[in-house]
Protein backbone atom coordinates (compact mmCIF):
# COMPACT_ATOMS: atom_id res chain seq x y z
CA UNK A 1 0.00 0.00 0.00
CA UNK A 2 1.24 3.56 -0.99
CA UNK A 3 1.66 6.04 1.44
CA UNK A 4 1.13 10.00 0.64
CA UNK A 5 2.10 12.67 2.64
CA UNK A 6 2.63 16.25 3.17
CA UNK A 7 5.95 18.59 3.69
CA UNK A 8 6.92 22.18 4.69
CA UNK A 9 9.98 23.26 4.42
CA UNK A 10 12.65 25.16 2.84
CA UNK A 11 14.90 24.01 -0.16
CA UNK A 12 18.27 23.35 0.76
CA UNK A 13 20.22 23.36 -2.64
CA UNK A 14 19.31 24.43 -6.28
CA UNK A 15 17.56 21.95 -7.80
CA UNK A 16 19.17 19.64 -9.95
CA UNK A 17 18.65 17.42 -13.30
CA UNK A 18 18.23 13.64 -13.59
CA UNK A 19 15.92 11.09 -14.90
CA UNK A 20 13.57 8.95 -13.74
CA UNK A 21 11.14 6.19 -15.17
CA UNK A 22 13.01 7.91 -18.74
CA UNK A 23 11.83 10.77 -18.06
CA UNK A 24 13.57 14.43 -17.14
CA UNK A 25 12.97 14.96 -13.65
CA UNK A 26 14.44 17.98 -11.26
CA UNK A 27 15.29 16.63 -7.70
CA UNK A 28 15.12 19.09 -4.63
CA UNK A 29 16.34 18.16 -0.89
CA UNK A 30 13.99 20.11 1.59
CA UNK A 31 14.45 20.35 5.16
CA UNK A 32 11.51 19.90 6.40
CA UNK A 33 9.12 20.92 9.55
CA UNK A 34 9.81 20.11 12.60
CA UNK A 35 11.62 18.93 15.69
CA UNK A 36 14.53 16.36 16.38
CA UNK A 37 12.97 13.00 14.76
CA UNK A 38 10.38 15.03 12.85
CA UNK A 39 12.62 17.14 11.12
CA UNK A 40 13.91 14.96 8.21
CA UNK A 41 15.56 15.82 5.08
CA UNK A 42 13.31 15.02 2.45
CA UNK A 43 14.35 14.41 -1.26
CA UNK A 44 11.87 14.72 -3.75
CA UNK A 45 11.46 14.41 -7.16
CA UNK A 46 9.90 16.95 -9.18
CA UNK A 47 8.34 15.38 -12.31
CA UNK A 48 7.76 16.53 -16.32
CA UNK A 49 3.89 17.65 -15.12
CA UNK A 50 5.75 20.24 -12.72
CA UNK A 51 8.16 22.21 -15.22
CA UNK A 52 6.11 25.18 -15.07
CA UNK A 53 7.01 25.44 -11.31
CA UNK A 54 9.96 27.61 -10.65
CA UNK A 55 11.81 26.38 -7.37
CA UNK A 56 14.93 27.36 -6.20
CA UNK A 57 17.24 26.75 -3.13
CA UNK A 58 15.96 29.35 0.24
CA UNK A 59 12.43 28.56 -1.36
CA UNK A 60 9.43 27.82 1.27
CA UNK A 61 7.38 24.91 -0.30
CA UNK A 62 4.81 22.89 0.48
CA UNK A 63 4.55 19.40 -1.60
CA UNK A 64 2.46 16.28 -1.14
CA UNK A 65 3.29 12.43 -3.01
CA UNK A 66 4.03 9.05 -2.45
CA UNK A 67 6.53 9.13 0.43
CA UNK A 68 8.64 5.91 0.47
CA UNK A 69 11.80 5.26 3.30
CA UNK A 70 15.06 3.55 2.79
CA UNK A 71 17.42 2.61 5.46
CA UNK A 72 21.09 2.40 4.57
CA UNK A 73 24.56 1.90 6.26
CA UNK A 74 26.97 4.51 5.85
CA UNK A 75 30.41 5.08 7.37
CA UNK A 76 29.22 1.74 9.52
CA UNK A 77 26.15 4.14 10.46
CA UNK A 78 22.62 3.39 9.90
CA UNK A 79 20.60 6.15 8.17
CA UNK A 80 17.35 6.85 6.74
CA UNK A 81 16.51 8.14 3.64
CA UNK A 82 13.35 9.99 3.18
CA UNK A 83 11.95 10.21 -0.42
CA UNK A 84 8.83 11.93 -1.84
CA UNK A 85 7.32 11.74 -5.53
CA UNK A 86 5.88 15.10 -5.96
CA UNK A 87 2.17 14.59 -6.79
CA UNK A 88 1.65 18.43 -6.35
CA UNK A 89 3.00 21.21 -5.26
CA UNK A 90 3.03 25.17 -4.21
CA UNK A 91 6.36 27.80 -3.63
CA UNK A 92 4.75 29.61 -1.03
CA UNK A 93 7.59 32.35 -0.96
CA UNK A 94 11.51 32.66 -0.25
CA UNK A 95 13.15 32.23 2.99
CA UNK A 96 15.91 35.47 3.52
CA UNK A 97 18.90 33.81 4.07
CA UNK A 98 20.01 37.46 5.50
CA UNK A 99 23.38 38.63 4.45
CA UNK A 100 26.30 37.94 6.63
CA UNK A 101 28.13 40.98 8.05
CA UNK A 102 31.79 41.63 7.18
CA UNK A 103 34.31 40.73 10.32
CA UNK A 104 36.73 43.64 11.03
CA UNK A 105 39.35 42.57 13.62
CA UNK A 106 40.52 45.61 14.64
CA UNK A 107 36.62 47.03 15.01
CA UNK A 108 36.23 45.49 18.79
CA UNK A 109 35.57 47.79 21.58
CA UNK A 110 37.78 46.53 24.63
CA UNK A 111 35.43 47.29 27.10
CA UNK A 112 32.39 45.87 25.56
CA UNK A 113 30.83 45.00 28.97
CA UNK A 114 30.75 48.17 29.97
CA UNK A 115 27.41 48.99 27.48
CA UNK A 116 25.14 46.38 29.54
CA UNK A 117 22.76 47.46 32.22
CA UNK A 118 23.37 44.97 35.12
Amino acid sequence: MSQYRTVIGIVQFPPRDGEAADKPVRNIVVNSVGFKEQAVRVSATLWPSHKAVEVNENDVVIMEGKYSMTNKTKDGAPVTYHNLSVARIAVIGKADPGEEAPVDDNDVESDADSDIPF
